[in-house]
C-alpha cells in the first residue's frame, strides 16, 4: 500500500501559513523532506523565536544564539519583508553582550520592514533605534527596560500597543514615547514602572499636551497615566488602586468622555469610597451603554451609600447593560442601593447581572433587587 502525501500537494501559501504557527526552529525541521520544503521555510514571513523551546534538548543558549543568527544576521539570510517577529529570549547573567545580541536581530527584523513586534526580553535593554520603524502597526513589549533617551522614537505607522511590566527612566519618558504614535488606536499598558521618578515634572501640564486624538480602545491603571489623555476612547478598561503616596485614586481631573460607551472597572488593592468613584466617572461618560465592575476588594465602611440627587445622563439615557462581581459583607448595603439606582431608573436596560461571594447575604440580594421596580419593561435580572 502507497501512502499519499497529501500535506505536500496543498499550495505553497497555506503551507506557509501552517508554518507560521510554529515555533521557527520546528519549522526548520521541513527543510529535511525536500528542495521544496527548505525554500517554503526560507520564505516565511512570520519568524517565532523562543528560547524555552531548546531547554529540554543537547542545544543549550549557545546554540539558540547561533539558530536565530543564522537566520537573521548571515548574508545568506532572506530580505524579504517580515509581517511578525516573535521574540521570547532570556539570558543568564554571565552573557555580558546578551543586550547587544537582541538588538542586533531586532535591527536585522527592522530593515525588513517589520509589520508586528511580540517582544519577552526579561528586562533586557531595548536600544532606541528599535523603536524608529515607518512599517510597525503591532507592538506587543513584555519585561523590557526602555533605553533611557527615547527622543528618537518615531512610529507613525503603529495602531495597537501593548506593555505589560516595561520600565521607563520616568513617566515624562512614557509620555513622550506615547506621543510618538500619533495614529495609536488600541492600547494596553499594565505595570509602568520607572527607574527615576524625580523626573516627573509638570505631570498634568504634560499629560494635556499629549493627544491621541485616534485612541478607540485603552486598557490601563489609574497610577499609570492621568485619564485625559484617554478621553476620545470608546471602550475603557481601568484598574482602580491607591495611590501609595497619598491613598487616593491617582487620577484628580476626570474629563468628559463624549465617545465611551463601553467601560470595565476594577477596583483592588485597599479600600475605597467605591460607589462614589463610580458615580463621579459615569457623570463624565454620558453616552455609556455597558458598565462592567468588579470588586477586588472590600468597601471602605458599612455605611450605606447615598445616590445621587439627580439622575445620571447615561443611566437614564444610554445604558443596557450592567454588571457587578463580588458584592461583599461589609458594604452590601451601599452595593443594593447602587443596584437599585441602576434598576430604577435605566429605561433602556436590558440586562443586569450581580454575582455574589458572600454566601449568607444571597437570599436578601435576591428578595431585595427581585422585588425592586425596574425603569425598563425588557430588563432582565441574573444573581450568581
Amino acid at each position: 500500500m502507497v501512502l499519499h502525501d497529501r500535506i505536500s500537494d496543498l499550495p505553497d501559501d497555506l503551507l506557509l501559513h501552517i508554518l507560521s504557527f510554529l515555533p521557527t526552529n520546528l519549522a526548520f525541521t521541513t527543510t529535511l523532506i525536500s528542495k521544496r520544503w527548505s525554500s517554503l521555510f526560507y520564505s516565511l514571513d512570520v519568524l517565532h523565536f523562543d528560547y524555552k523551546t531548546f531547554k529540554d534538548d543537547d542545544i543549550n543558549w549557545h546554540g539558540f544564539r547561533r539558530f536565530v543568527d543564522n537566520l537573521m544576521l548571515s548574508p545568506l539570510s532572506p530580505n524579504k519583508p517580515l509581517k511578525r517577529f516573535y521574540l521570547d529570549c532570556y539570558f543568564e547573567d554571565q552573557q555580558k553582550d546578551s543586550h547587544i545580541i537582541i538588538n542586533s536581530w531586532l535591527e536585522a527584523a527592522n530593515r525588513r520592514g517589520i509589520k508586528e513586534f511580540r517582544l519577552n526580553l526579561h528586562f533586557n535593554t531595548l536600544k532606541n533605534n528599535i523603536l524608529i520603524s515607518r512599517t510597525l502597526v503591532i507592538l506587543n513589549l513584555k519585561l523590557i527596560n526602555i533605553a533611557r533617551d527615547i527622543s528618537c522614537v518615531s512610529l507613525p505607522s503603529l495602531k495597537t500597543l501593548i506593555l505589560y511590566y516595561v520600565l521607563f527612566k520616568s513617566p515624562n519618558d512614557y509620555m513622550d514615547f506615547l506621543s510618538a504614535c500619533p495614529i495609536l488606536q488600541d492600547l494596553h499598558a499594565k505595570r509602568i514602572f520607572y527607574t527615576n521618578l524625580g523626573e516627573y515634572n509638570a505631570p498634568e501640564e504634560r499629560f494635556k499636551s499629549l493627544t491621541l486624538s485616534k485612541l478607540v480602545r485603552a486598557s490601563i491603571g489609574s497610577i499609570d497615566a492621568i485619564l485625559n489623555v484617554f478621553k476620545n476612547v470608546e471602550y475603557l478598561s481601568l484598574k482602580i488602586t491607591l495611590n501609595p503616596i497619598d491613598q487616593e485614586t491617582s487620577f484628580k481631573v476626570i474629563p468628559v468622555f463624549q465617545n465611551l460607551i463601553h467601560t470595565k472597572l476594577v477596583f483592588c488593592q485597599g479600600f475605597f469610597h467605591i460607589w462614589d468613584t463610580v458615580v463621579e466617572l459615569l457623570q463624565h461618560s454620558p453616552k455609556l451603554q455597558i458598565l462592567f465592575i468588579r470588586k477586588w476588594t472590600r468597601s471602605s465602611s458599612s455605611k450605606e451609600w447615598k445616590c445621587p440627587s439627580s439622575v445620571l445622563e447615561c443611566v437614564s439615557s444610554h445604558l443596557r447593560s450592567c454588571t457587578i462581581l463580588s458584592f461583599d459583607g461589609l458594604g452590601l448595603a451601599s452595593d443594593l442601593q447602587f443596584a437599585r439606582y441602576i434598576l430604577q431608573n435605566a429605561s433602556l436596560l436590558e440586562k443586569m447581572k450581580i454575582s455574589n461571594e458572600m454566601l449568607l447575604e444571597e437570599s436578601q440580594i435576591i428578595k431585595e433587587l427581585s422585588s425592586c421596580p425596574r425603569k425598563s419593561p425588557t430588563c432582565k435580572l441574573f444573581i450568581q
